[in-house]
């Protein structure tokens, strides 16, 4: 027979725990997390920002926090938009200093917390098949059957199990990561470093073990042009950087490279006659350019799990509204994410950059129609250029399909929706009276 409990949460990461973490702060809620690895694989996501203090409270973690994390981050030190290096410097916020961050042995403080207040932790166990029999969750691994209530899911980025039960992942861009680590050869300030380049942007910041993680981010067509991916060429292309490769010694190849996925994404049409939520990455992705994906996480996990509580214990009336704030929260982060990479201007031709900070040029009143043989676009995910090119058949006023396109798709934004259109379709006429 299949093991009984409450909750079943689906990865162990930031959001899984947190969401852990407060099921548990309920004595009469079982949560078993399922999590994929054993915490010994790196990961990036190696610095935090000081924001993140009032969750770490919430979840009664904080005074483990301090006693594990104790190198601060001062401060962010960026080359973009010029060839300076300007800062921000974190001791100056209301929050004070950040933090470089050990990944790995945050998410064991956080699994070691969960597991004592009363969570089961199930490591290197993938949930293999996920099924609702119209009464509960039918959930197997290799070793064993579980039946759940709820499911909550904290997979990351790439995580079918939503999508599986009808949600629909809105991507909003390919961005690549591929990093790794360099000793330290030199005392360096802790700070953390970005550096804006012709393709992308590189990363770096120290860690508390003494080595610094260095990113570059990327979109896969350059990626596989260039053979981003090989050790070598990867290395060549951070000793050709201005002050990156100022904080490792170029002499020292990196040992291997770790290439994970970066873009930002976000669930939509979640069904809600089944008890299932999404948090973290799994539900809102965001590039690693904001500094809050960690914080995000968190917060993620710990309103999934009240959404969970109050479907087993309340009116169910929690889902909707964490949904909608899900959904205007990643509105508003797009918004700002378009305003930061649009501050890069140095290379406008680059497709790297012309995606993240291209200009609108048709006036709203043109007459449009699809250009021949158009059916994608850099501007937009493939659904949303679908419906764009069918739409556009026949000749319409472009503030007409814009307005059609921001009722379809109200989680984009209108720059990148009005680019799409400019893209996919062709001016057959202009200065049309509007209607």
């Amino acid at each position: 027979m299949p093991a009984a409990i409450d909750v079943a949460i689906i990865g162990g990461g930031s959001a899984g725990m947190a969401a852990a973490l407060t099921l548990r702060k309920r004595d009469d809620i079982k949560v078993t997390v399922f999590e994929r690895s054993d915490y010994t694989t790196p990961k990036n996501g190696e610095s935090l920002s000081p924001g993140v203090r009032d969750l770490l409270h919430y979840l009664d973690v904080w005074d483990a926090f301090q006693h594990e994390q104790i190198q601060n981050l001062f401060a962010t030190e960026a080359a973009w938009g010029s060839d300076s290096l300007g800062a921000m410097d974190f001791i100056l916020t209301t929050h004070g200093a950040g933090w470089t961050l050990d990944r790995l042995a945050f998410e064991k403080m956080l699994m070691k917390a969960a597991e004592h207040a009363g969570a089961a932790i199930h490591l290197n166990t993938s949930v293999e098949d996920i099924h609702w029999d119209g009464q509960c969750w039918q959930l197997r691994t290799a070793g064993k059957s579980y039946s759940a209530r709820y499911v909550i899911d904290a997979a990351g980025r790439v995580s079918p199990f939503s999508v599986q039960h009808g949600a629909t992942r809105m991507r909003n861009d390919d961005l690549i990561c591929i990093s790794a680590r360099l000793p330290q050869t030199a005392q360096i300030a802790q700070v953390s470093r970005i550096e804006a380049i012709t393709d992308g942007w590189w990363y770096a910041v120290p860690l508390p073990c003494g080595n610094t993680i260095v990113s570059l981010f990327a979109d896969p067509a350059t990626i596989h042009a260039k053979r981003l991916s090989d050790k070598a060429v990867w290395h060549a292309h951070l000793c050709s950087t201005q002050y990156i490769q100022a904080l490792i010694d170029p002499q020292i190849p990196p040992p291997d490279l770790i290439s994970e996925p970066a873009f930002s994404a976000c669930l939509h049409d979640m069904p809600d006659t089944l008890p299932i939520i999404a948090a973290g990455d799994a539900c809102a992705a965001r590039d690693p350019l904001s500094s809050s994906g960690i914080p995000n996480a968190i917060a993620g996990g710990i309103q999934a799990a009240r959404v969970a509580a109050d479907w087993m214990f309340g009116q169910g009336a929690l889902r909707e509204a964490y949904f909608h704030t899900v959904s205007l929260d990643h509105s508003a982060y797009l918004r700002t994410h378009w305003r930061t990479y649009k501050t890069e201007t140095r290379w406008p031709e680059n497709p790297f950059w012309r995606f993240r900070q291209a200009q609108i040029s048709r006036p709203p009143t043109a007459q449009v129609r699809i250009t021949p043989g158009a059916s994608h676009t850099i501007f937009a995910p493939k659904p949303v250029a679908a419906w764009i090119a069918q739409a556009a058949q026949k000749p319409l006023c472009q503030s007409d399909l814009m307005a059609s396109a921001r009722a379809q798709f109200p989680q984009l934004p209108d720059e990148r929706l009005l680019l799409a259109i400019e893209d996919l379709t062709e001016s057959t006429a202009h200065n049309i009276p509007a209607q």
